[in-house]
């Protein structure tokens, strides 16, 4: 229903306050136009009433005087004498029935059955020997006259809500624009196009949701290709050594090569290549998740190296260097880089480690070419390789290093690559 609507949920109750202040507003004017209306006729009356107050006190008849101040300007007049009695002129007054009213005259008649009545506010003025005089204008601004401007104040404040509404109704389209393409390219994301962006313009809020949203879509679109790309090369490698032993067993099969140990030793070359690319991807995916397990404990870094590093390595670590780690995890990851540099090097490679605050470095250079620069930060990815063809040939899958990295990080540290070393950042 269009009430579900955000934009008809808002929009009516600012239509409503529109009108309430509105109307607020045109009661307020009406009131105020009336009681100003009023003011003006009396200020009228009083300044008209000045010279015909003149023309009745010079005397004569009253009735002639009376006649003279209606020829002069319209003034209808009634005069109440001492003893209660009414002269009225025009003799068209003498219709009326007369009540004194607090502020004024109350005239009324009764005609065909109905009862007609008008309250007329006027000031008396007492003139001595005459009596009491009230001066009626010549024709009372009656509901036309008073009418006029309230259709006109109708008219305008009418303008001015539409007004109002559409300026309103505006401001809504561009707020809500957004939160539209917003939901536009939410369901479009929801249906798997992950190529969806929405427009941004501005720098208020709901600008920045809008790039939010896009930075959420351009992830979930590398994340997906980075899922497509990690299930070909998984499938890649799995391959390689699966062709290997199936080539070996039907090569035996059609006599072709005898199944002698040479052949045994080969499939089970093929097979550790298989079984240690599963573990190493069992591996990668638990440190990934989160949920693979430390056994910490404070470990000398030199135990460490030794472990992890042949004789032929340089190493440069103070003997009482200690990290708090998982000496079996940390080893993993040291041996992954002094073997990677060794494959590098060309004559030398070094470990070692300093303490450079509550950090400690532990550095594994070599003197090879080293990582270029385009490569140095995807290095860490999974399935990367640098030299495709030689990390073929050392029976590498690109996996050594993304572990390397999470399982630095499970340490609560940081990798990277700096020329010529990989360096680790441990707590």
């Amino acid at each position: 229903m269009i009430i579900r609507s955000l934009r008809w949920r808002l929009v009516v109750p600012m239509v409503l306050i529109i009108a309430a202040a509105i109307s607020a507003a045109g009661v307020f004017s009406s009131f105020t136009y009336r009681r100003e209306m009023d003011r003006l006729i009396l200020a009228q009356r009083r300044s008209a009433a000045e010279g015909a107050l003149e023309i009745i006190r010079r005397g004569g008849d009253l009735r002639d005087a009376l006649e003279r101040v209606h020829a002069r300007d319209g003034t209808r007049t009634i005069v109440i004498s001492a003893d209660g009695r009414a002269t009225r002129y025009p003799r068209e007054l003498d219709a009326y029935r007369l009540r004194l009213l607090p502020d004024g005259l109350e005239l009324s008649r009764a005609e065909g059955g109905r009862r007609e009545a008008m309250i007329l506010k006027t000031l008396p003025h007492r003139v001595a020997g005459v009596g009491t005089v009230y001066f009626l204008p010549p024709r009372e601004p009656g509901p036309r006259l008073r009418a006029f401007p309230n259709r006109w104040l109708v008219i305008g404040l009418t303008a001015a809500a539409l007004l109002a509404v559409l300026v309103m109704l505006t401001i809504f389209r561009r707020v809500l624009a957004p939160v539209e393409a917003l939901t536009t390219g939410a369901r479009a994301l929801a249906k798997g196009k992950l190529d969806a962006r929405v427009p941004v313009r501005g720098e208020d809020e709901v600008a920045e949701l809008g790039r939010a949203f896009n930075s959420m879509a351009e992830a979930l679109e590398r994340n997906e290709r980075a899922r497509r790309n990690m299930v070909s090369d998984v499938a890649h490698e799995l391959r390689t050594p699966l062709t290997n032993i199936r080539v070996h067993i039907e090569a035996a099969q059609d006599g072709v090569v005898a199944p002698d140990a040479k052949f045994l030793t080969s499939i089970e070359e093929e097979a550790t290549t298989l079984s240690r690319l599963v573990d190493d991807l069992q591996q990668l995916s638990l440190a990934e998740a989160g949920v693979l397990r430390l056994e910490l404990s404070e470990v000398r870094l030199t135990e460490i190296i030794d472990r992890a590093a042949p004789p032929s390595v340089i190493r440069s670590v103070p003997e009482d260097l200690v990290v708090r780690a998982d000496a079996r995890r940390l080893v993993q990851v040291v041996r992954n880089l002094v073997n990677n540099a060794l494959a590098h090097a060309e004559s030398r490679v070094e470990v070692s480690a300093t303490r450079l605050g509550d950090v400690v470095e532990i550095r594994v250079a070599d003197d090879g070419p080293g990582v270029p620069p385009e490569h140095a930060e995807r290095i860490f990815d999974r399935f990367y390789r640098v030299d495709e063809s030689r990390s073929r040939a050392t029976g590498g899958a690109g996996l050594g290093l993304a572990i390397a990295k999470q399982l630095v990080e499970l340490h609560g540290g940081r990798i990277w690559y700096e020329k010529p070393a990989f360096v680790i950042a441990l707590p």
